[in-house]
């Protein structure tokens, strides 16, 4: 009688026991539980302020420099309206020329005005309930050139020469700095040391040391000069305050504490 247990295969001079062999295919076959690993969080360099690095003061600096503006900025519009498609483009093109002409003449050098783009659109009856399909009765072209000027106290001349000439949209008026560069430098300084001052302070109150600069990001930009609100048709006629814009720049420093 064979023993199962004890069966053996020769495969030259190795004896393979067959009941090993076979009891892995019986493990292969049963089902088996699912295998729980434990949650390990990976730390690695940059995935989150004060991991693996020890703790940290995180703290944010404003730096704030104001300047008076040194040019206003306008958007000129031109609203058309005829019979047809065709009308209403020629219109608005033979008043938007009259205006780019009449900067031109005023002084505003070629890169001072920048073209936006040209709308086309229908304009339909009001409808009613026992109308059918409708069709147009009008179409509208309307248009604009965002305009800077330097000379602001030449500001009011230049409404006036724009309303002449045509332009019966003016909006989005406001005023800033050509060239902000140094200002801003300035502002980046000062939301340092603001931000400086505020960690020396935490830490000093929370009793630790604080150590190095681990990370600097810079949020935030020129701040929104005055705005005109109201125009009339007259710029001459009113007086327009240009004030002071301000340059606003925000920091977030994150400080170790050793």
């Amino acid at each position: 009688m064979h023993h199962r247990a004890g069966r053996h295969r020769r495969q030259g001079n190795l004896a393979v026991p067959v009941r090993v062999w076979q009891l892995g295919l019986m493990l292969a076959a049963l089902p088996l539980p699912p295998l729980t690993l434990p949650a390990v969080a990976v730390e690695r360099p940059g995935n989150g302020i004060g991991r693996g690095i020890g703790p940290v003061i995180v703290v944010q600096g404003t730096g704030v420099v104001t300047a008076r503006p040194d040019m206003a900025v306008i958007n000129a519009g031109v609203t058309s309206q005829a019979e047809t498609a065709k009308a209403a483009l020629a219109a608005h093109g033979e008043i938007m020329a009259r205006a780019l002409a009449g900067l031109e003449s005023f002084g505003i050098a070629e890169g001072g005005v920048q073209s936006q783009h040209v709308n086309l659109r229908p304009v339909y009856p009001r409808q009613n309930s026992n109308d059918g399909v409708r069709a147009p009765v009008a179409f509208r072209a309307s248009g604009q050139v965002r305009v800077r000027l330097r000379q602001i106290g030449r500001l009011g001349e230049m409404l006036d020469r724009l309303t002449a000439d045509g332009v019966n949209n003016l909006s989005g008026l406001h005023f800033a700095v050509a060239k902000p560069e140094q200002l801003q430098d300035r502002a980046r300084v000062l939301a340092i040391r603001e931000a400086k001052r505020r960690a020396q302070l935490y830490a000093g109150e929370a009793g630790v040391e604080l150590g190095p600069v681990l990370r600097i990001r810079e949020g935030g930009g020129p701040g929104p000069g005055p705005e005109l609100r109201a125009m009339s048709a007259s710029g001459a006629g009113r007086a327009v305050a240009v004030g002071e814009t301000e340059i606003r720049i925000t920091v977030s420093v994150v400080y170790a504490i050793e």
